[in-house]
């Protein structure tokens, strides 16, 4: 092992560039990407002035549930600059949460709760006021409520038992715990009930996987390269056959790059705040493994590198579609589970093993080795 780690080092003196830039272009570009994708989500909101006129609990809690909204850009600033932006067309509409709201909702004045402002512009104003809107409703129906509870408690002798804002608060709480809104769905004519939930776009590992994949054939190009029959002449001169070469190299470049793969998985844990277990770095290992050994033996099935890359490069999109990692599988995995065997990243998305893969790849591997050991003999 120290001759093939020597011999190696030797030919990495000459590459160690393109090593580099092989071992960074995955995370580089993943993080490249995934910021993108953030810059023109964040582009793609809807921009909005909120002007707040009143100070009050009620009205706190009204421009942060407007806050939280996924799709409105929220900008506060005075009424008159809000109404300069939106003749320079630089916002799509305003608001303007008047003196007295509080007071309006808790004497059941729904009227005019929200001042509204729009350009001939506006292309998002109906879809804003309507959230905007709704949000208002909810405090009147939580105060209506609270009237209609005091009065019952009052009817029957219990004024003390709860006051108004314990009934609001109480209301807020059950709605922010509980899953109000719920869709039922339907597999194998089982009933489940799935709470709604937002996907994100684009996964971190599922854009990682796939440079990942398309970089390990560049890196194990050297099969090719070193095997040349003007390149196996020189190893009748050595105390190593070829195959102990390229099974040495094999470990030697695995472990390298795993250790990439470890500063990988802390950057995606600081930057988009993936978990980061010793499952899920046992998971990245075997993924790391499983494609290292299946660009290891196509790298080993070729004689021209043009032939190998085309290669690599359709199994590398084979297997991040049939993965999941650009398109969502779960629908098909959950009617026919055998399809989350198919390809490596899914199980690097989902944190198990690719046994299947680990097998089938050992196994080839062997023959590899053991039509090797017949040809020398």
């Amino acid at each position: 092992m120290k001759n093939i780690v020597y011999t190696r080092t030797i030919r990495l003196k000459k590459e160690w560039k393109s090593l580099i830039c092989w071992l960074f272009l995955p995370v580089f570009m993943t993080v490249l990407i995934m910021q993108g994708v953030k810059t023109w989500h964040e582009e793609t909101k809807v921009p909005i002035a909120l002007v707040v006129e009143e100070q009050t609990e009620m009205a706190a809690r009204l421009v942060e549930d407007i806050a939280s909204t996924e799709l409105l850009h929220i900008q506060f600033m005075s009424l008159d600059e809000a109404l300069y932006k939106l003749e320079q067309h630089e916002l799509d509409s305003v608001f303007v949460i008047r003196e007295g709201y509080e007071d309006n909702i808790l004497t059941s004045r729904r009227n005019q709760l929200i001042e509204a402002y729009s350009s001939n512009r506006s292309f998002a104003y109906q879809a804003s006021v309507e959230t905007i809107t709704s949000y208002a409703q909810q405090d009147a129906a939580r105060s209506k409520a609270a009237f209609v509870i005091k009065q019952l408690f009052s009817d029957y002798g219990m004024e003390d038992e709860w006051n108004y804002e314990e009934i609001i608060d109480s209301s807020r709480e059950r709605q922010q715990n509980e899953a109000l809104l719920q869709s039922d769905f339907s597999y194998y004519d089982k009933d489940n009930t799935a709470e709604e939930q937002t996907l994100p776009l684009l996964k971190a590992w599922g854009v990682w996987a796939f440079f990942a994949i398309i970089t390990v054939f560049f890196l194990f190009d050297w099969m090719l390269k070193e095997s040349r029959p003007s390149m196996r002449q020189r190893w009748l001169f050595t105390g190593i056959s070829f195959k102990k070469y390229a099974l040495g190299s094999l470990l030697l470049f695995t472990a390298i790059i795993y250790f990439m793969d470890i500063v990988t998985a802390f950057t995606f844990s600081l930057v988009f705040q993936e978990v980061l277990t010793s499952r899920v770095l046992f998971s990245l290992f075997t993924f790391r493994l499983s494609i290292n050994l299946l660009a290891f033996l196509l790298a080993s099935a070729y004689k021209q590198l043009f032939m190998y890359y085309l290669s690599g490069l359709a199994i590398g999109l084979l297997l991040i579609v049939v993965g999941g990692a650009i398109i969502p599988m779960d629908g098909l995995t959950g009617k026919w589970p055998w399809i989350a065997e198919l390809s490596p990243v899914q199980s690097l998305l989902s944190g198990t093993i690719p046994l299947l893969w680990l097998c089938a790849l050992a196994v080839l591997l062997a023959m590899w080795m053991w039509k090797g050991a017949k040809e020398n003999a």
